[in-house]
């Protein structure tokens, strides 16, 4: 199994490093645990622990510049559909209990509250609708992305070669 913690943001003195608490921060705690818990969808923020031989199976963290977190998390739950047609033991991505894992409270400090939570939802649906982890990132910071290590991961290169092979095509 393959687990995760739930969702917090660090509003302790330390974390707010003497700026404001923001309005309506402990919702986007709230809201991002109940996506977590009903539909197994934690982020990276979210200290994902995923065993070694199903983060290589899955072909490792995407060589991408945005939306990692997320494609990773669909990498696992398409395997555990996967899994779950061929009769093979169930696979679950656990939400831990207890301490939650703190991420930075300075972007909803900086922009606030409504505008980040639209931000993230609006990079999420345009992901989900399609478009490419680059032109994602160049409409989020206006600037190219980096250049990836390889032009195509290692699964993606063996995906296409076993297509090939059973197209005939090779």
């Amino acid at each position: 199994n393959s687990c995760a913690y739930g969702f917090g943001i660090d509003t302790s003195q330390v974390g707010l490093n003497g700026g404001i608490y923001p309005p309506g921060i402990k919702a986007v705690e709230v809201t991002a645990n109940i996506r977590t818990h009903l539909y197994s969808l934690p982020y990276g923020d979210q200290c994902l622990s995923v065993p070694s031989h199903v983060f290589h199976y899955v072909g490792g963290f995407p060589d991408q510049c945005l939306m990692e977190d997320y494609e990773l998390i669909s990498l696992l739950r398409r395997r555990v559909a996967l899994l779950g047609k061929f009769g093979l033991p169930k696979e679950r991505l656990v939400i831990l209990d207890g301490p939650s894992a703190l991420c930075s409270p300075r972007r909803w400090q900086k922009f606030g509250v409504l505008f980040v939570t639209w931000t993230n939802s609006k990079c999420v649906n345009l992901y989900t609708g399609g478009m490419t982890p680059d032109d994602l990132f160049r409409v989020y910071y206006g600037r190219s992305p980096p250049q990836r290590k390889q032009p195509k991961m290692e699964w993606e290169m063996e995906v296409e070669k076993a297509l090939a092979q059973s197209n005939g095509t090779q």
